[in-house]
């Protein structure tokens, strides 16, 4: 029997197959934001509750008993603007430390307005130095003296070391650099600065060599600071996260240590 070799006729393609992409496609963008859409908006809600934080922590804690007691706070820039008069009528509010200057070329972009303000409120202010110990103590008392004016200042100078900006410095350059800032403090201040100081860094670094100095120890913890090698804290920053009226979000606590009083820091 003969076959039949005519081919068929192929069939044109039509837009139906590109319809049945497209239509696959937006079906499975609606089933996974089906899906994911409980996420998306726990994590919006999540989002928005951390940015309403600090403001509804000055809303209920400000000033409240969950602070402990304290007597001092420190600041710089990143406290914002600062309502010194709402902060002057804290009566627990002894001493005000403001960061001045950093290393040898920065000055505190708030350290004018904040210096000027606090002290007409009332307020026992002085003025502290961050210091870097990769660079010489003759830098930075250079822009630290440049303004930092003697003549307004309440309490005797401050030098903060800390981890940051020392961390890849050796041991004896770190503290023959910090020694030579200290006497030169000394010299042009008429008294030795306190020295700020993280616990572990301070025990692992600095101690006992500074011990015989006025210590202002930041510790985050129930427990007291303790020196290595013996000697005491004079001032202790037991938290980071305080609320105080006039301060938007956390603020530094300081409380004196056993022993001291304002007139041992007043210059």
């Amino acid at each position: 029997m003969a076959t039949n070799t005519t081919k068929k006729p192929r069939r044109k393609r039509s837009g139906k197959r590109k319809k049945k992409t497209s239509g696959s496609l937006r079906a499975w963008w609606l089933k996974t934001w089906r899906k994911s859409r409980p996420w998306v908006i726990g994590a919006f809600v999540l989002l928005v509750c951390y940015l309403l934080v600090p403001y509804v922590q000055d809303i209920f804690f400000a000033g409240h008993s969950s602070n402990a007691q304290y007597d001092g706070i420190d600041v710089s820039k990143h406290n914002g603007n600062i309502n010194w008069q709402q902060v002057a009528e804290d009566k627990n509010i002894k001493f005000v430390y403001i960061k001045a200057t950093e290393g040898f070329s920065i000055v505190d972009s708030k350290y004018k307005k904040n210096l000027r303000e606090a002290r007409a409120a009332g307020l026992k202010v002085g003025s502290y130095h961050f210091f870097r110990g990769y660079r010489t103590a003759e830098e930075q008392f250079a822009i630290f003296s440049q303004n930092v004016d003697k003549s307004q200042q309440d309490l005797v100078p401050m030098v903060d070391v800390e981890q940051t900006g020392n961390s890849l410095v050796k041991r004896d350059l770190l503290q023959a650099r910090l020694q030579k800032f200290m006497e030169l403090v000394k010299e042009h201040y008429g008294k030795y600065p306190l020295l700020y100081s993280q616990h572990h860094f301070y025990n692992e670094r600095l101690a006992p060599e500074f011990n015989k100095y006025f210590i202002f120890m930041a510790r985050y913890s129930k427990k007291e600071p303790e020196l290595k090698g013996g000697g005491k804290y004079n001032i202790w920053q037991y938290s980071e996260k305080g609320h105080i009226k006039g301060i938007h979000g956390n603020v530094d606590l300081d409380r004196f240590g056993p022993g001291t009083r304002l007139s041992d820091i007043e210059l």
